[in-house]
């Protein structure tokens, strides 16, 4: 709500006939009037009251007008200042405009029209400029304010975020371990992949937040194997025809099982394409090259030698030299080369799987 307007005249003129002349020419306008002989009663005035316009004389004893109204502006600049004079000159009227800022000049006689247009002018002037001082006031409170409800609510939204990731994340592994405890109960298959997929990204010189993203997803590659039954994934010897024909539809599963949201775009093109082959003989798509997603063909790479190097219903694990012989030999066949390469560059750098490798019994074509 916008303040009351301020109506408060002040007059100075060293002649009281003058004053209550201007008083009985005004008083039908409702202005609260003060009045002051001289020049220092007119600022003790200014001083002690809530004044919006100030009327002065030009010749003044002690203090003239221009003078006072030159201080009156330096006290309250907002004071809107009228200087009147029977002595008008030009000379007088730059004097007022330069030193004092005046807003209007009247002269002696002056008309009843041309001092109360004046006045309710400098009433509308001074009001309108406290409005706006007021409203700038405000508008850079409320700003502050706003500023504070931002912070907040970007803090509040970010927190709000961190546990909805954090959330989803774990329905991910939840979702990633019930698939693998069909097939490993142990659950560390995936987070070997994981690992081992991260190592990959990292030696591609792939930027971390991406690494992050095909790392965390690689968890899922399998998550459509909860559609096979047991019987087909627990089995000790090779798979038949026909079984192996259904342990393959658990890449076209695991997408389906991840909708169709672009949060999980990543975790299906890993899903359905980690058991293509570069040279185009995989499944379930037969692509080849470069149509293979990214995702899915370093998530290929970690899960075939984890696969070769850890024991599984239907073999034995296989002693890390021979695993690595066997993948260079697969090189530009099940695996994209270059990719390749930066795993077997990590792997002679030193990374170790803490896990103690026995002879094996391994069949290719089983394709698990």
């Amino acid at each position: 709500m916008s303040p009351m307007l301020n109506r408060s005249l002040l007059i100075v003129d060293d002649e009281p006939n003058t004053i209550s002349s201007l008083k009985r020419h005004l008083r039908h306008e409702r202005y609260f009037f003060y009045s002051a002989n001289s020049g220092k009663e007119g600022l003790r005035f200014l001083k002690e009251n809530d004044i919006g316009v100030v009327l002065s004389d030009l010749m003044m004893p002690e203090m003239d007008g221009i003078t006072f109204l030159e201080t009156v502006r330096q006290i309250k600049p907002d004071v809107v200042r009228i200087l009147l004079t029977a002595h008008g000159t030009l000379d007088n009227a730059m004097e007022g405009i330069n030193r004092s800022q005046v807003f209007g000049y009247l002269t002696k006689p002056w008309s009843a029209e041309a001092i109360s247009g004046t006045i309710e002018g400098a009433f509308q002037h001074y009001n309108l400029v406290l409005e706006n001082k007021r409203l700038q006031r405000l508008t850079e409170k409320q700003n502050k304010q706003l500023n504070i409800v931002n912070e907040n609510l970007e803090k509040l939204v970010h927190e709000r975020t961190l546990e909805l990731e954090e959330a989803v994340r774990e329905g991910v592994v939840m979702l990633a371990l019930a698939a693998e405890a069909k097939d490993d109960n142990t659950g560390e298959h995936i987070y070997r992949i994981q690992r081992i997929t991260r190592n990959i990204c990292a030696a591609l010189g792939m930027y971390s937040k991406e690494s992050e993203q095909i790392a965390f997803f690689s968890i899922m590659h399998d998550v459509g194997k909860i559609h096979i039954p047991d019987s087909i994934l627990q089995k000790p010897d090779k798979l038949g025809v026909e079984e192996l024909v259904v342990m393959q539809t658990h890449c076209i599963a695991g997408e389906k099982i991840l909708g169709n949201k672009p949060f999980y775009q990543t975790a299906r093109e890993i899903a359905r394409s980690h058991h293509e082959r570069w040279d185009g003989n995989g499944y379930p798509d037969g692509l080849k090259w470069d149509s293979i997603p990214l995702p899915a063909r370093i998530v290929t790479v970690a899960d075939v030698f984890d696969a070769l190097t850890h024991k599984r219903s239907y073999k034995q694990a296989w002693p890390m030299e021979e695993a690595l012989a066997e993948m260079k030999s697969l090189s530009g066949k099940a695996f994209d080369p270059e990719i390749l390469d930066c795993f077997l560059s990590f792997i002679r750098h030193g990374y170790q799987t803490g896990t103690t490798y026995s002879k094996h019994q391994y069949n290719r074509d089983d394709k698990r």
